[in-house]
């Protein structure tokens, strides 16, 4: 069921929009004996081509937003990352930098202004965005406020062959969309959505998914999860650590998100999952409430994503916090 929430009620083109991905949605999971993974509605909720949350004309990072991140608060988060690339860079005698994601573009705009004053420029900054929309906002941002590090920035389709140099990715992972799990009485089903009663609903049911069903029934063994606990797994990170595996050479790969340790993430007490939704700055957990028109996210299980990245050939360089990041790569300094 939907719960209520005091959330201000979208214009009405915004509504429409939110209206028509509800059809086509409904559609799919009539199509589907009346139910589909929490993973595909999510897809279809924030990356659908046209009426996805991303792919809105109107989808915008800020406080005119949904949401805002690090980059666009200020650009010492930027100057501080810079200072990491700088290091990496001299140790790959030169290389490149890939962005994947890029927001507004503001990040590689701060950390190309500090990598100049660093005198540690790289050979390429590419940016690696898949959503048109969004580079095409990134372009014009970037050329209206930073156009000599405009000039630096190439865009790019797919990721690069023997790459070398840093890859980089801020706030990528949690925007994935996710499989949902349901434990009860020692037993693991398939959290999905279903339409009843003229709304989106969650529904369990036993899970055909392979991957689902040994990852979700590993969690449980290992931490004896209680009867009603309900989490989620993001099955798409093998595949994405693969792929960039693949594409690099030699160098080092950042990824900055929120998550926790396994243990942490899948802790007996921690029973709702750490699945959030955000719309007008407003945080709430029902993902169902204006499909297309919210941000919906869920943390990373960071045991996951180091156990993936060896599997492919990765070593595993380090671990922290945000802060503590920072901090070792000179944020008093910067903010001094």
């Amino acid at each position: 069921m939907t719960a209520i929430y005091d959330l201000p009620m979208p214009g009405s083109t915004d509504l429409e929009r939110s209206n028509q991905l509800t059809s086509l949605i409904k559609e799919e999971i009539s199509l589907n004996n009346g139910f589909i993974s929490f993973a595909r509605y999510m897809d279809l909720a924030l990356y659908h081509p046209e009426l996805g949350y991303y792919n809105s004309a109107s989808f915008t990072l800020g406080s005119e937003g949904d949401f805002t991140t690090a980059p666009e608060i200020s650009p010492i988060f930027a100057h501080s990352i810079a200072r990491y690339f700088c290091t990496a860079l001299h140790q790959l005698d030169q290389g490149s930098i890939l962005e994947l994601g890029a927001g507004t573009g503001r990040f590689a705009g701060d950390a190309l202004t500090a990598l100049k004053q660093l005198g540690c420029l790289p050979k390429h900054y590419l940016i690696y965005e898949p959503n048109i929309r969004l580079r095409q906002k990134q372009q014009h941002f970037l050329a209206a406020h930073y156009p000599d590090q405009h000039q630096l920035i190439s865009w790019i389709d797919t990721l690069p062959i023997n790459f070398k140099g840093v890859i980089f990715a801020n706030e990528v992972l949690d925007a994935l969309p996710v499989h949902c799990f349901h434990v009860e009485k020692n037993s693991i089903s398939e959290r999905g959505v279903t339409w009843v009663n003229d709304q989106f609903a969650w529904q369990c049911r036993p899970t055909t998914l392979i991957e689902l069903a040994t990852e979700a029934n590993s969690i449980q063994t290992q931490f004896l999860l209680p009867s009603g606990y309900q989490s989620e797994i993001n099955l798409t990170i093998p595949n994405i650590i693969q792929t960039i595996a693949d594409s690099l050479t030699e160098g080092t790969i950042l990824f900055i998100d929120y998550g926790y340790g396994r243990s942490e993430y899948y802790h007996p007490e921690r029973r709702e999952g750490t699945l959030t939704c955000f719309y007008k700055h407003r945080r709430h957990a029902d993902p169902f409430i204006f499909p297309g028109l919210q941000d919906i996210t869920a943390h990373v299980d960071f045991t996951y994503l180091a156990e993936k990245s060896t599997e492919y050939g990765l070593t595993l360089a380090g671990y922290t916090t945000q802060a503590g990041f920072l901090l070792d790569n000179g944020l008093a300094d910067i903010i001094s």
